[in-house]
């Protein structure tokens, strides 16, 4: 363990698996299971997931596994890890890899390199140090599920059937492969089959492997269509061929098929190992398969399944320091193939071990899952898997899971796993319901469980389904109305037919006062602009007491959640009222690539904000500004929006000479346009000049008809048109100015000055305003859309922009703007001086213009700025950085009498993930070089601050994460206060 931290590793990320008395040793029972000693060693883990397995070599026999089966067996466990060698002064890495090649060599790194502390850091970073396994098992496993479930139906068995067979047929295999199941019981499971791998290769060996399955566990595990199996069996080969067999035989199949030195490029059924296969990751990849059977199904009832480590993430967190611990009783009101339900059976037991120090019975782990657990479904299928995942997970956490007649599950469905399907439902399985939220779902679950978490709905319902949403917003009132929410009890409304808001009060209404609520949703909610949309968003926050938000917004089309492309989020709240001067946690994990391809996240208490809920009640922007920005953000938005006094939009509301709106819009082309014949048409394709339109260079528009024609008045000059996208390089032009009538199409936002006293100038005003740093700042800030989804802008973001009447500036303010117009109208802007004189307009100063640069410059939605972000930081920038934190250090600690130095250490290593500098007050020797215990004192490998305070000398070393999002002059502002703040006190004192 002592070598393990010379390669940097945390003592409390170690786990000795020759301790297996440990309750965390729970989540590697396969590496015990069915031998005298572990597989591997030690494990190294990251946020509660396997970073490295490390096999110490002195343990290390003949009668051991080769190393490539190692890979192979811990790539079986579904987690990007890696594995270790541990030698004398030495650690070998190798990648985990379904498909080792015989001749994958390892990088090694001796104790006593420079390199040696970077290591295990570097890989917790997300970096390959060997290249790695490009075979991932979950792709593995959905193909193979895919493969055997479509070659049923091709063959005309029902979804029901399919799912049915070839669960049972991965029940046996899994039961064979942690060897619960052994050749000596084949008599009594099939005995017309040779050996157990033919257990369902004959009509008659399914029906007797069946009727035993049925037997021996549950009559209603995965019930098929058909009591007597013979017949059943021998009437499905009639009716649909031999080769339905084939894919239940191939499930089967317990030899390896790949041949020694043999490349493939996918893995058969042959080739799994189901000793070492995740429960959970069956169950995720299972529910997936549910939604392949019937995309339809998914579109319409916007159910997406959930990554098994985001599940396991919601359980640890909906866990932690909770007081009820393993006596709590969970609900997951939409179970689905019930990834929740088996992550909290399993956290569930880890918490019984942990308090009584005795690992629990298997009558104790089957009384946790009958008495603590329910999950609702409409989905009949759904159910179906759910019970197979948590008798599985069941059996895996069976401390000795023998003799088989020992083992019969009680019946799950109608007590641990319920139908909420609508009693009028045609089709419970393909259309939107009101299911758990419905009124026939029985009142004895209301204020009866200590942990409600899941994954709803998302997708909104369309106008089809109005009925439904009337349930869901009645629902949500019945809830306020409950908690003494009068208002919002008679005037809440459902934002755009979302169903995934009306679980967060169901679960309201499902919880206990003061339980736990962890829920996955759709991310859209925290960022709404409209006014449903903030109503909606008010009322949770009145009504709830959230404590936490980890927006992934960020994150979607990435592999932290396969196929979902919206943004999401994770709420964690507890089901009491909040007190007005609470605050909850808001933290928006970064696009990563090194993690993120991995399926993994940075959650980073460095990146974490403290929120008070009047910030979100009073601030509707408030979130989203957090999001793409920091505090500093906030602040600056509040100023630009108190020094303008009323919007674009309310200004030009008040004027009827002024008009505005989208362009004309031709789709079914059925109504009158001739009032647009023969003016120059401005189509999305305009390229003449960036700025202005030259009308002459315009086809003229002809009679054809129009969907939506729009008013006449907004196509009369002067014009301003607002492009849609907000283009990233805005020397293309954002909007055109014409002084000219146009026939405008949709890709535009039209603003006419026509009739308006100062016309010319207010055209030319805007023109400035919207190709200024400021406008695509205050967008970015408070859109709900742009740079969450999109590059889009709405007309609301428009409309919205704090807007300076021109009545109100001075003629030296209107000087400069005519300037700047004039250079935009010519085609030679200056970009600084337009920049200045807007941003001098809203009374903002240098460093504001430096936040404001600095936010776009990382944070605006558009893949240069992700990749400086990410860029490792130059010397120059890390000496601004440097700069400026000693400056407005000096500038805090100056009023006490000290003086500040901030200098660069030189590292153990050049390679580590982190640049450290030290921060010293008088009297300090500053440190030469990082202090070698250094990574004792982190806070975790994969964080992108470590902060060490010396015991015994004013003196800070710091070590930020080598991507320049953490080293712009505005994070060294931000950091300078939040030190000064924690740190501050003490290095005064120290200083005396």
């Amino acid at each position: 363990m002592d070598l393990l931290q010379d390669f940097g590793a945390p003592s409390d990320s170690c786990v000795d698996l020759h301790d297996n008395q440990d309750a965390r040793c729970l989540r590697y029972t396969d590496l015990f299971r069915n031998r005298q000693t572990p597989l591997v060693d030690y494990i190294v883990e990251q946020q509660a997931q396997a970073l490295l397995y490390v096999v110490d070599q002195t343990h290390l026999r003949d009668d051991t596994l080769p190393i490539r089966d190692l890979q192979k067996i811990l790539a079986m466990r579904g987690e990007p890890a890696w594995l270790g060698v541990l030698k004398p002064g030495q650690l070998d890495i190798y990648a985990t890899d379904l498909l080792p090649s015989e001749d994958s060599a390892p990088v090694w790194f001796s104790r006593d390199s420079s390199e040696a502390p970077s290591i295990l850091p570097r890989l917790a970073q997300g970096e390959d140090l060997v290249p790695a396994a490009t075979l991932r098992l979950r792709d593995v496993l959905l193909d193979l599920m895919t493969d055997a479930g479509e070659a049923l139906r091709n063959l005309g068995v029902s979804t029901h059937e399919a799912i049915a067979l070839t669960g049972r047929a991965l029940f046996l295999r899994y039961l064979i492969g942690r060897k619960i199941v052994l050749p000596d019981h084949l008599p009594n499971i099939a005995p017309s089959a040779k050996s157990l791998k033919e257990c369902m290769d004959t009509d008659v060996a399914l029906a007797e492997t069946n009727h035993w399955l049925d037997s021996t566990f549950n009559g209603d595990l995965l019930a098929l269509p058909a009591t007597d199996y013979v017949a059943y069996f021998r009437l499905l080969v009639q009716r649909h061929g031999q080769s339905v067999i084939q894919p239940l035989s191939a499930i089967m199949t317990l030899d390896t098929a790949i041949e020694p030195g043999v490349s493939q490029q996918r893995l058969d059924w042959g080739d799994l190992d189901f000793d070492h296969l995740p429960i959970g990751l069956l169950s995720e990849t299972y529910e997936e398969l549910i939604h392949h059977f019937d995309k339809s199904a998914r579109h319409a009832t916007g159910v997406y399944y959930t990554p098994y480590h985001i599940a396991e993430y919601m359980v640890e967190e909906a866990f932690h320091a909770n007081p009820v611990g393993s006596a709590a009783r969970l609900l997951d009101p939409a179970c689905g193939a019930g990834v929740f339900l088996v992550a909290g059976l399993r956290k569930l037991v880890e918490l019984r071990f942990r308090e009584t120090g005795k690992r629990p019975s298997r009558q104790q782990i089957r009384d946790i899952l009958h008495q603590q657990l329910v999950g609702f479904d409409t989905n009949g299928h759904a159910r179906t898997l759910a019970a197979l995942a948590l008798y599985l997970t069941a059996l895996e956490l069976d401390p000795h899971p023998a003799p088989l007649e020992a083992l019969r599950f009680r019946k799950l469905e109608n007590s641990v796993l319920v139908d909420v399907a609508d009693p009028d439902s045609q089709s419970s399985e393909l259309v939107p319901m009101a299911g758990s939220l419905g009124d026939h779902v029985s009142d004895r679950y209301r204020n009866a469980f200590d942990v409600v978490i899941g994954n709803p709905p998302w997708t909104s319902l369309t106008k089809k389904y109005d009925a439904i949403d009337r349930v869901f917003t009645r629902r949500c009132r019945e809830v306020a109305a409950q908690r003494g929410l009068d208002d919002i009890a008679n005037n809440y409304h459902n934002p755009d037919g979302v169903p995934d808001l009306p679980f967060v009060w169901g679960a309201m209404d499902w919880a206990k006062p003061g339980g736990r609520i962890a829920l996955a949703l759709a991310g859209r909610w925290l960022f709404k602009q409209s006014q449903k949309g903030i109503a909606a968003r008010n009322a949770l926050f009145e009504a709830l007491k959230v404590t936490g938000i980890l927006n992934g917004a960020a994150l979607r089309q990435t592999r932290v959640w396969p196929s979902v492309d919206q943004p999401f989020c994770l709420l964690f709240a507890d089901n009491e009222l909040p007190r007005p001067d609470e605050q909850f946690v808001f933290v928006s994990p970064h696009y990563e690539p090194d993690l993120n391809g991995k399926g993994l996240l940075r959650v980073d208490a460095s990146d974490a904000s403290p929120v008070a809920f009047d910030l979100v009640l009073n601030n509707p922007a408030a979130l989203k500004t957090l999001y793409r920005g920091t505090v500093q953000d906030v602040s600056i938005v509040n100023r630009i929006n108190r020094k303008a006094r009323e919007t674009l939009g309310a200004y030009w509301g008040k004027h009827p000479e002024l008009n505005g709106g989208m362009g004309f819009q031709k789709a079914k082309k059925t109504r009158d346009d001739s009032f647009l014949i023969g003016k120059p048409e401005l189509l999305a394709n305009y390229s003449a000049h960036p700025f202005k339109v030259v009308s002459e260079k315009l086809n003229l528009y002809f009679g054809q008809g129009l969907e939506w024609p729009r008013s006449p008045r907004i196509y009369e000059a002067p014009l301003v048109l607002v492009r849609k996208t907000l283009r990233e390089d805005r020397a293309r032009g954002r909007a055109l100015s014409s002084f000219s009538d146009l026939a405008v199409s949709e890709s535009y936002y039209g603003y006419s000055t026509s009739g308006h006293p100062f016309s010319e100038f207010l055209t030319h005003y805007l023109l400035v305003l919207l190709h200024s740093k400021l406008f695509e700042y205050v967008t970015l800030m408070t859109s709900g859309e742009f740079g969450v989804e999109r590059e889009v802008q709405q007309k609301m973001d428009v409309d919205r922009f704090p807007f300076i009447p021109p009545e109100d500036l001075t003629p030296e303010q209107r000087q400069s703007i005519e300037i700047c117009a004039q250079q935009l109208i010519d085609n030679h802007p200056r970009w600084p001086m337009l920049d200045d004189t807007v941003a001098k307009l809203y009374g903002l100063t240098s460093t504001d213009q430096q936040v404001l640069s600095d936010t776009l410059a990382i944070n605006a939605p558009y893949a240069s700025a992700r990749d400086r972000g990410l860029a490792r930081i130059t010397e120059e920038q890390a000496q601004a950085f440097i700069n400026c934190l000693e400056k407005e250090l000096a500038g805090a600690f100056g009023a006490g009498g000290h003086q500040v130095q901030v200098q660069f250490l030189s590292a153990t290593s050049i390679a580590l993930p982190w640049r450290f500098f030290s921060i010293t007050l008088e009297g300090a020797s500053p440190p030469i070089e990082l202090p070698t215990h250094w990574i004792e004192q982190a806070g975790g490998l994969g964080v992108s601050r470590i902060t060490l305070l010396s015991p015994t000398q004013p003196s800070l070393t710091l070590g930020l994460l080598n991507h320049y999002r953490y080293w712009t002059q505005s994070q060294a502002r931000l950091l300078a206060s939040e030190l000064a703040w924690e740190f501050g006190a003490r290095l005064e004192e120290l200083s005396r």
